[in-house]
């Protein structure tokens, strides 16, 4: 059971980190809250055990009253977690890359659908998250497919130093006509980062990035040898591994991959294994971090690296970080096929055809495989899939 918890406990927790703060023992970027002890408790009342929420950069009140030990939570404020606070356990989320969470709590909502649980996403979001075009997509979608997940917006009229109004003008204070959202309005405690006082980092202990956070150890897959000697196509090979694939219970997310069967590759996939989203990359990713957290096996398909530059920040701060800044507890087994129009019978143009293989490999830690054979096609997506990580498999059309 939750603890529960008085105003005054929030407002004493939050003073004892501003004073490790004032004392040195915290060098690192991170957040307070204050201001909105009362309207969080009220809110709280309705969220129970076992559900997901799903916080921001300004997480400790949100983790405290979703039961994470205030000695816990302490615990990762002192080792530079302030702004990635996570418990598995309690189904506990938090991403410091504001509009980042809307589209990964609408996937977890999708999968807490599917599965017919009972259980709710509450996802907290700032008003500077409210300027951004992400949370429009997901609260669209979740009300679209009534989908269990609130979004609770809280409005402290300040991005930084700007306020809504100037940001936005005469519609700083935008009105949201949906049942998923709850929209309240406070006055912060505290500044934007940390709080008022001179420090002496000389006192301060720093680790390394490498210590904060341990990189993830690099899988090397196995040589599946059992295809090197199959006389296989290229194409052929990619529709055996999305067949194998969907046999496995793997879910296809994208657009044209119900309609289109993602070029004709999933014909053999199970129409309820195939999800039509919206023209909205980030969301298509974000549905799939989500679902990958409720232990579905996304496969997530853009038909063209063009198109992928929307996702990136999806891909770079979302799918290729969370397991490292979890320390392991979330995993993103979440399959991306991208593929480049690098030929075909007609000019697609240069918004179409380009190829970003040797940036996406900048940009991730995770394998970024070009397959160039049929058997090297059936050992990338068998290897990803074994891997229980994420991988993204180039697919190109000159290869078809």
């Amino acid at each position: 059971m939750r603890k529960t918890y008085k105003k005054n406990d929030l407002i004493s927790f939050e003073n004892k980190i501003g004073d490790l703060y004032i004392n040195n023992k915290l060098p690192f970027l991170f957040h307070f809250s204050g201001g909105n002890e009362e309207q969080l408790i009220d809110v709280f009342r309705d969220i129970k055990d076992g559900d997901y929420v799903i916080s921001n950069h300004r997480s400790h009140y949100h983790a405290l009253l979703h039961g994470i030990p205030p000695n816990e939570l302490e615990d990762r404020i002192l080792n530079g977690r302030s702004m990635f606070i996570y418990d598995r356990q309690r189904n506990f989320f938090s991403s410091s890359i504001i509009g980042g969470t809307p589209a990964i709590a609408a996937g977890i909502a999708w999968a807490l659908k599917k599965k017919c649980s009972n259980k709710k996403v509450w996802c907290f979001v700032g008003d500077a998250t409210e300027d951004n075009g992400h949370l429009f997509e997901a609260i669209r979608y979740v009300d679209g497919w009534d989908l269990p997940c609130t979004f609770v917006i809280e409005n402290n009229n300040r991005s930084v130093e700007a306020t809504n109004q100037e940001r936005w003008g005469k519609t700083g204070d935008y009105q949201w006509g949906s049942r998923s959202v709850i929209k309240y309005y406070y006055k912060i405690t505290y500044p934007h980062a940390r709080k008022p006082g001179v420090l002496d980092l000389s006192k301060a202990i720093k680790k390394t990035d490498e210590e904060y956070f341990p990189p993830l150890k690099i899988i090397d897959y196995p040589k599946f040898e059992e295809f090197d000697s199959l006389d296989i196509s290229y194409k052929d090979a990619i529709n055996q591994s999305m067949t194998k694939l969907g046999e496995e219970g793997a879910i296809f997310i994208g657009y044209n991959v119900a309609k289109g069967d993602a070029m004709g590759t999933l014909k053999n996939v199970p129409p309820a294994q195939k999800i039509e989203t919206p023209v909205a990359e980030n969301l298509m990713s974000g549905l799939a971090i989500g679902m990958s957290f409720e232990g579905f096996l996304p496969v997530l398909f853009f038909e063209r690296h063009d198109f992928l530059l929307v996702a990136m920040d999806a891909i770079g701060n979302h799918i290729d970080k969370i397991e490292r800044i979890s320390h392991g507890e979330y995993k993103v087994p979440v399959i991306i096929r991208a593929v480049t129009a690098d030929a075909g019978p007609f000019y697609s143009g240069p918004t179409h055809s380009q190829d970003f293989t040797n940036m996406l490999r900048e940009l991730v830690s995770f394998p970024v495989l070009d397959p160039v054979t049929g058997s090297d096609v059936l050992k990338s997506f068998k290897g990803a899939k074994e891997s229980g990580r994420p991988a993204l498999i180039v697919e190109r059309k000159s290869r078809y």
